[in-house]
């Protein structure tokens, strides 16, 4: 990775542009070939092998030198032909290669593919952020960078793909935004069973783990619960969208932990702009 990303300074050492989210993209590259090559290389007994008498964690030193070196040239190799075609490093081009796609997906199409998949995932019984959080992860990561530096600069932090936006605003209480449907099950719903299964998911819920009302109501393949459970994430993250492009409110500058509760997260991660707590309590009324 470091060879891909760190470009030699003038003055001496090498420069950090590429070394934190910006350089994301690039680690994903470097670590994904150095598993698969040292895998190739295990598999086919492309090592240096040393008699049993050697201690494990000598004889394993020399069973990985073959693999990383290859690795090492692979990845240099792909610098050094990156780096004579376009004059920038591996890390740089790819920056560049991918910014029309980051601002792509930042629109309100772009959105709803994204958000909208982690719900429909989920309702055919696969765990939507599994297949998708590591497809926009340097997206997310990136992005929160970005919005805190624009507002450390004093300027509008417009990036709405963020960590913090698929936590607390996608996945309000849970993939689906399913923070208030436990109290409807509670107070609306009939059947002692469902009341039973509100009063036991309330809690996790609360803290964004919605399994067990996902499963035991179910809402997971139940065709009744579709287009609620597809579209509400959609529509919040749209109406988020529209207090960020809209109203001027800063989107989200800090990670927290995603188990912080749907509205607190929101107003923590906003940095307590008032607008952030309207939005948090227009959200909760929108999911009911």
């Amino acid at each position: 990775f470091l060879l891909m990303a760190a470009e030699p300074a003038k003055e001496g050492g090498f420069l950090t542009a590429f070394m934190g989210t910006k350089g994301l993209l690039t680690a994903f590259i470097a670590a994904f070939v150095t598993v698969n090559v040292y895998k190739v290389c295990v598999k086919n007994n492309v090592t240096i092998r040393m008699p049993e008498e050697v201690p494990p964690n000598i004889s394993q030193v020399f069973k990985d030198l073959i693999p990383f070196t290859v690795s090492v040239v692979l990845l240099y190799g792909l610098e050094l032909l990156v780096k004579g075609t376009l004059g920038v490093t591996v890390a740089e081009s790819i920056g560049t290669l991918i910014a029309p796609l980051f601002s792509a997906a930042d629109g309100y199409l772009g959105i709803t593919l994204i958000f909208g998949a982690y719900a429909f995932f989920w309702f055919v019984g696969i765990h939507g952020p599994s297949i998708v959080e590591p497809a926009i992860a340097a997206i997310t990561y990136a992005n929160i960078d970005v919005n805190l530096h624009l507002i450390q600069a004093g300027q509008h932090a417009d990036k709405v793909i963020t960590s913090g936006t698929q936590m607390f605003i996608v996945t309000m209480g849970g993939t689906g935004a399913t923070l208030i449907v436990p109290f409807l099950f509670m107070w609306i719903c009939k059947s002692e069973r469902n009341r039973a299964i509100g009063r036991a998911s309330v809690v996790p819920t609360f803290f964004g783990v919605n399994e067990p009302i996902l499963f035991g109501a179910p809402i997971v393949l139940n065709p009744i619960f579709f287009v609620p459970f597809i579209f509400a994430p959609i529509v919040n993250v749209w109406i988020f969208k529209f207090f960020v492009d809209t109203l001027n409110m800063n989107s989200f500058s800090v990670n927290l932990p995603w188990v912080t509760p749907g509205p607190l997260g929101i107003v923590l991660g906003t940095n307590f702009q008032v607008l952030s707590f309207i939005l948090a309590g227009l959200l909760v009324v929108v999911d009911t």
